[in-house]
Formats: C-alpha cells, sequence, structure tokens
C-alpha cells in the first residue's frame, strides 16, 4: 500500500462525521483497532491517537461510551478493580481510556463502559441491576437514542447492544445469575459488588450468531456506512431497538441460536437443574 493510501487523522475525523450526526448526544463505539493497524499514518500510540480524534469529534458537551468489559478476569478472581481490570478482548481503545482520569466507569464488575463527557453525572446516578435489561446502561443509551456505531469489525461480532434482546424478549437459552465479589474503587478502598447476567449454559454449549438479527435490519436500511477507507458503520438506539423488536416479536430469535437441538435439549433436561443450582 502506498503511503499516498495510509488512513491520517483527517481521513478518520471526516469519516466519522460522516456517520455522525449533529444532533447525536451520546456516541457508543465498539471497535476493533488491530484491523486497521496497517493500514494508519500513525504507527505509535495508536490507542491514544485514535482516543484524541474521537474526543474532539465528540466534544465535552456529547457523550462518548466504550466498553470495559472484564467479565473474564472477574469471574475467575472475584475482584472487579475499577481502576485496572479489563479483558483484553476490550482493545486499545478502552485501554487508553482507562488511564485517563477523566473518564467515568459504570460499577458493573463484568460488563462495564467508559463514559467521557457530558452524560458522566446523569450515568453516575443510575442504578445498574441487570447486564442488559431495562435497569442496564444500555436501557440509558435507548433512552437518549445513542448513536451506536461499529469500526473495524462487524455488527454480529462486535455490537454487545444486541443482547439486550435476549433480556428483554427473555430467551429460553438464557437465565439470571448473579455474580458476586469484590470491588477496589478509585480511592482503593473494597466493597461488595455484584453483577446480574442474564447467562448462557455452563457448559459453553450455546453457539449463537447475531448475523440473521443484522440481515433483518439491512433489510430496513437502518445503518449508515462510510467504508471508503476502513468499515465504519452506525446507525441510532431507537433503530436497532424497532428492527430487533421486530424480529422477536415474529418469533425469528432461534435463527441466531446455530446448535438449536442441543440447546433445546439443555433446556429440557439440564436447565432447571443449572439455574437452582446457581441460586
Amino acid at each position: 500500500m502506498g503511503e499516498f493510501n495510509l488512513i491520517t487523522k483527517e481521513v478518520i475525523f471526516d469519516s466519522f462525521q460522516k456517520v455522525i450526526k449533529k444532533k447525536d448526544k451520546v456516541v457508543l463505539l465498539y471497535s476493533g483497532l488491530w484491523s486497521l493497524i496497517n493500514k494508519l499514518e500513525f504507527k505509535k500510540n495508536i490507542g491514544k491517537n485514535f482516543l484524541n480524534i474521537l474526543e474532539e469529534i465528540v466534544g465535552k458537551k456529547k457523550t462518548l461510551v466504550l466498553p470495559s468489559f472484564s467479565g473474564t478476569s472477574f469471574i475467575k478472581n472475584k475482584v472487579f478493580n475499577i481502576r485496572k481490570s479489563l479483558d483484553n478482548k476490550n482493545g486499545l481503545l478502552s485501554k487508553e481510556a482507562l488511564h485517563r482520569s477523566y473518564y467515568y466507569r459504570t460499577p458493573q464488575p463484568i460488563h462495564s463502559y467508559l463514559v467521557f463527557g457530558d452524560g458522566k453525572k446523569e450515568i453516575d446516578s443510575l442504578k445498574f441491576e441487570t447486564s442488559w435489561g431495562k435497569t442496564s446502561i444500555l436501557e440509558w443509551l435507548s433512552k437518549k437514542n445513542s448513536r451506536i456505531c461499529v469500526l473495524g469489525i462487524p455488527w454480529n461480532k462486535g455490537c454487545s447492544y444486541l443482547h439486550r434482546f435476549e433480556e428483554l424478549y427473555n430467551v429460553p437459552w438464557r437465565y439470571f445469575k448473579d455474580f458476586k465479589g469484590k470491588m477496589i474503587n478509585h480511592n482503593g478502598e473494597i466493597s461488595d459488588c455484584f453483577e446480574r447476567k442474564y447467562s448462557s449454559p455452563n457448559s459453553n454449549i450455546l453457539q449463537y450468531d447475531f448475523q440473521p438479527m443484522i440481515n433483518h435490519m439491512k433489510k430496513d436500511n437502518i445503518f449508515i456506512s462510510n467504508n471508503e477507507h476502513f468499515f465504519l458503520e452506525s446507525t441510532t438506539a431507537k433503530q436497532i431497538d424497532k428492527s430487533a423488536s421486530d424480529f422477536f416479536k415474529k418469533k425469528l430469535q432461534w435463527k441466531i441460536v446455530k446448535n438449536k437441538r442441543a440447546i433445546i435439549n439443555w433446556i429440557s433436561k439440564e436447565k432447571t437443574y443449572e439455574m437452582n443450582k446457581n441460586l
């Protein structure tokens, strides 16, 4: 690839300006910068440089939200350090944001989010009870009609907002499970913490793919694309909510389960026992 094809800071800025509207007050971004690394003009401090650009685009009068999940470490160690805990799958932007003291982090030990900008105080006042449902940050993002973006990764692989509908529509291949442990806050103080997750089977047999739901959304033409230089798409929370709800109301949800027979067998023979065991 010639130098003229490299992705510059100006290209990144212009690309995001095309998929984020002026009226958008909240931007939720799921990203996979690893897919862009060899194409970027700047090879050092990639997370730092990219996040600086995003903060400039969003500005302090809007709100930028990034996933900062730590389920792997919390489930294993039962400790959530709000300043340090972060699973590797979150990527460079979340790792960089975690080191910036002006980001607020939601106190969910499995599915936390990092928040920059105007919405920090409002999010801090919320009480989160479940990972994805009406008492989660995803509900707040929905009510704000957030602009949801995916960068460098497809919707079905990177957008965990889609799990919201599994909880809202009470899919039978999951059940509520409480994960408890200790949280270390910004001051080093230790307290109890927990997260109620609409969990999949303990045996990890669930195989799913949200692509059928994404295909349904594409038919509704809800996505804005700007893929000239790299994969970048966006839509709004309300557009996803409407299309995904239609998908579930039409009872198409089993299309996202790749091993339906095995899951139906688990539901009929093992689910109740597993639920009672985890009480």
